[in-house]
């Protein structure tokens, strides 16, 4: 009779047992990693219930080389003799696949530098379907109320999540964590005449508390709303951008896919070669740090078991290092940074923990009151953006400055130009830091953008 298994512990087993069946089955190397998910999510319009998501899920994904053929599968059926014969199936794939000189696990096996318990403190309070309907009411009743031009609603969200991950492979790393995350969301709707705008705010963080003020959510979801009626176009010029934290993260989330291992190795990066070199202005140093305690980033090894590090990748302008999993390394010649990632279905790639762009000193309201005549955006639209060759071009949303103060909304505007010269051109960086994202920055300003209005 088949066990399934399904908590935390077993998870490990399960991870272990997969690593000696693959060796039975005549794999050279593997390694396993599971998930668990429990994850809510409740939805309120106009007072309403409107919906309930729930979900509870574990799986598996497992990797096995016969000698440097490789093949991956997953499943989301634990069952242990479902599990002998995926493993059997995945060792006969690979043993029809072609060799690859760069594949295979990690040369060696290296110890942890931090405890994941430090990571992931015990939750304090774990939320019932009520207490997420309560908070999501309350961020929208808070909304509605706040200008009578706030018309209409496009609901309000909190949701939980509580992950459980384990990964093992065959070089002797068995490991764990538990993460969890909580947000609250709100959109709402403003009209007056013939404008009509929406507009949202939410926060999310690694406790329950991050939730705690739903009206502080879903006022400044209204005032955004109200704040974007009756935008205006702009002449088309060079101006002075400055981007808000949100828009900003977007920009730094460019810059990383330009410096990872795999966009080298295929010469599919406007960074190559520029190791050591000016990459940004320098005023921006940008760190990776996994260690952040709760942060939705963190995590105490990648996705190959290596142990994960704080690392400085631009130091006052300068590229400090590109970022490698074991397989991009290999083809670059280099050593993993430890920025493996990887999915139940995949294999791993490259990606990144929190990353943290340092804050300066100034406010973003001070960072405006020096602006004789420049753009606020608080909106990216589109996807016009080529880490290949560099060229970024987006629509964009947000408000005109007009000496030192914001005199009205901006809408139908392009921002066009090239990385090199966005990153380079960053003359200022806000101190309107906030930890909650795995990208993380306050405010940037960037001199002379090319600004495509009227």
């Amino acid at each position: 009779m088949s066990t399934a298994i399904r908590d935390f512990d077993s998870g490990q087993d399960a991870v272990a047992h997969i690593l000696e069946a693959a060796r039975r089955a005549g794999a050279t190397s593997a390694d396993a990693l599971y998930v668990w998910t429990d994850e809510e999510n409740v939805t309120v319009r106009k007072g309403t219930l409107e919906k309930i998501q729930a979900s509870q899920s574990q799986g598996l994904g497992i990797r096995v080389f016969v000698g440097q053929s490789q093949s991956s599968i997953s499943t989301r059926d634990l069952s242990r003799t479902h599990i002998d014969e995926l493993v059997g199936r995945a060792v006969a794939m690979a043993r029809h696949t072609a060799s690859d000189p760069f594949a295979g696990l990690p040369e060696e096996l290296l110890p942890p530098t931090v405890d994941p318990e430090s990571l992931f403190p015990p939750e304090t309070e774990i939320p019932t379907r009520e207490n997420l309907f309560e908070r999501a009411s309350r961020a929208e009743e808070a909304a509605l109320a706040y200008d009578s031009r706030i018309t209409n609603s496009e609901g309000a969200d909190c949701a939980r999540s509580q992950a459980r991950i384990v990964f093992g492979n065959t070089l002797g790393f068995l490991g764990g964590y538990r993460k969890s995350s909580y947000s609250l969301s709100c959109s709402v709707i403003a009209t007056e005449k013939d404008a009509m705008e929406r507009d949202y705010w939410y926060v999310v963080g690694p406790h329950w508390e991050s939730t705690k003020d739903p009206r502080a959510v879903g006022g400044k979801a209204a005032a955004r709303t109200v704040s974007r009626l009756h935008a205006r176009r702009i002449p088309t010029g060079s101006y002075p951008v400055l981007f808000d934290p949100e828009t900003a993260r977007s920009l730094i989330g460019h810059f990383t896919g330009a410096i990872s291992g795999s966009a080298l190795y295929r010469n599919a990066t406007y960074l190559k070669d520029r190791e050591g070199t000016p990459v940004m202005s320098d005023k921006v140093t940008l760190r990776e740090d996994p260690f952040i305690p709760g942060g939705l980033g963190s995590r105490p090894f990648d996705g190959e078991g290596l142990p994960t590090r704080p690392k400085t990748i631009v130091d006052r302008g300068i590229l400090t290092t590109y970022l490698f999993d074991t397989y991009s390394a290999r083809k670059s010649r280099r050593k993993s940074t430890g920025n493996a990632v990887r999915s139940l279905s995949d294999g791993p790639g490259v990606g990144v923990s929190n990353l943290v762009v340092s804050p300066g000193t100034e406010s973003q309201e001070e960072l405006i009151s020096g602006i004789s005549e420049g753009l606020l955006v608080t909106e990216l639209i589109g996807f016009g953006v080529n880490t290949v060759t560099g060229d970024y071009s987006r629509g964009a949303f947000g408000y005109w400055i007009k000496n030192g103060k914001i005199v009205h909304p901006v809408s139908e505007i392009t921002i066009a130009g090239t990385l090199d010269d966005l990153y380079r051109g960053i003359v200022a960086v806000g101190s309107d830091l906030e930890i909650r994202s795995s990208v993380n920055t306050p405010s940037l300003l960037v001199e002379g953008l090319r600004i495509g209005g009227e």
